[in-house]
């Protein structure tokens, strides 16, 4: 059925050619003409499935009918504009429309013609937000003179206003989202050509002092495709100094592991992503080790959780809080927590965890992912889109919902370039601190 499908829309389409070419248009208007009927079945499509526009209980609110008209005006201007445009242009374009939403679960997949998990050609270079600005943390070896200084200009456009770009091109949520996702995609060549930043062949870095790195296309590392998410896999460098790495920089691998530190009394469980734990197996061993140890205090560390099902914890960390004493239960999170990791943090809180570390990537009030529902392949480019089609508010579940829509922890702590450099976490540092464990001078 989905083969006849394809031949059907084959053959309208080459009919839809023909009668362009007899009428004496040519190929270019036959293109452009496909285009625009995408980009109105891309308008129509996100206005009928995004919460935003077709959610009863939302839709009519001040910002969402802006959202609304701010949408509509930059779909109008693209099929005004459309002659002038190549495709890639015309993509730009439709990806500048989809960040109006201000949503990091929606997925306008063909755009890096990859999936969701932006497995495109990248530099051998990762970047990082360290509290004061954007520093290159690891590299491939040739670039390695520029390890652990802050980036101030790419291609010579300062770093601020390339950053500007991206956050008008990309979908985030609050300024949090927009400060992780643009450090982790400063080595996208695509990326920074669709911001105009590169041609897409060369990108030039500067850094403090005016040391500077020169990346081409050769150094588009392909590998990274299946060894970006998982660096200990990855031929890179850093420059940190000797000594024992901090429990969160351990067993990057792993989504899910814990380890009893008996020394200071903390059971540690670090939650790299919200992945099914199949049958319970993992919440029975952290459950085990908490009842066979004296325990005095847990740290669940969800710090660049990207997201998903929190709630299959609910029981053990319920647990945990009805066996502690008072605020000895810790939760970890960053600018890269996203997603469940924001509704753990509302769970956490009201069982009495204290939530430490910087203000969440997700807004209290936003969308489930989209599903085969609401997916949509484009007749003409077969680009992807795939809407969250579902709402969810704090507020609403949890009774607490910020002004400004950002789950703030209860203690803010940075993380900078020189704990990365010295193999700190100042997060367990100052759990530390509070169940009255004295810190060696230096630690």
């Amino acid at each position: 059925m989905k083969r006849l499908s394809m031949v059907l829309l084959s053959l309208i389409t080459a009919a839809v050619a023909m009668f362009f070419t007899a009428c004496g248009s040519s190929e270019d208007d036959i293109r452009l003409q496909q285009w625009s009927d995408d980009i109105e079945q891309f308008r129509t499509h996100i206005i009928r499935w995004h919460p935003r526009f077709a959610n009863r209980l939302i839709n009519e609110r001040d910002e969402n009918l802006e959202i609304r008209e701010a949408f509509d005006s930059s779909i109008d201007a693209l099929l005004l504009d459309i002659r002038g445009l190549t495709d890639f242009e015309i993509k730009v374009e439709m990806q500048r429309s989809v960040a109006l939403l201000r949503d990091n679960h929606f997925f306008f997949t063909g755009f890096a013609g990859y999936t969701a998990n932006m497995r495109i050609a990248r530099y051998p270079l990762m970047f990082g937000y360290f509290g004061d600005g954007f520093y290159l943390y690891r590299a491939h070896a040739d670039f390695a003179d520029a390890l652990n200084i802050r980036l101030v200009a790419v291609n010579g456009v300062p770093i601020q206003d390339v950053f500007d770009e991206f956050s008008r091109f990309w979908s985030v949520e609050n300024i949090y989202d927009a400060k992780y996702q643009f450090a982790t995609l400063l080595n996208a060549a695509i990326i920074l050509q669709a911001i105009g930043i590169s041609d897409g062949k060369q990108v030039t870095y500067t850094f403090d002092g005016g040391v500077e790195i020169t990346a081409t296309e050769t150094h588009n590392w392909e590998r990274m495709i299946t060894t970006l998410r998982w660096l200990t896999s990855a031929p890179l460098v850093d420059a940190r100094a000797d000594g024992e790495l901090p429990l969160f920089h351990q067993n990057l691998r792993q989504n899910l592991w814990h380890e009893f530190v008996p020394e200071y009394g903390i059971l540690y469980i670090c939650i790299r992503g919200w992945v099914a734990d199949v049958q319970g197996v993992f919440a029975r061993a952290v459950r085990n080790t908490f009842d066979e140890n004296d325990v005095t205090a847990v740290i669940i560390d969800a710090r660049s959780n990207p997201g998903g099902d929190a709630n299959q914890f609910i029981d053990l960390f319920s647990h945990f809080a009805r066996n502690l004493p008072e605020d000895r239960l810790f939760y970890f999170v960053n600018e890269g927590s996203n997603s469940g990791s924001l509704g753990a943090a509302y769970f956490l809180e009201n069982i009495g965890a204290v939530i430490i570390g910087q203000p969440l990537a997700q807004n209290s009030d936003f969308y489930w992912f989209g599903s085969s529902a609401s997916r949509l392949l484009l007749n003409y480019s077969r680009l992807e889109i795939t809407p969250p089609p579902t709402f969810w508010s704090a507020h609403q579940v949890h009774g607490r919902q910020p002004d400004d829509g950002i789950f703030r922890p209860h203690i803010i702590i940075g993380y900078t370039i020189d704990d990365w450099i010295n193999n700190r976490d100042p997060f367990f540092d100052y759990v530390l601190e509070r169940i009255g464990v004295e810190l060696e001078d230096g630690a």
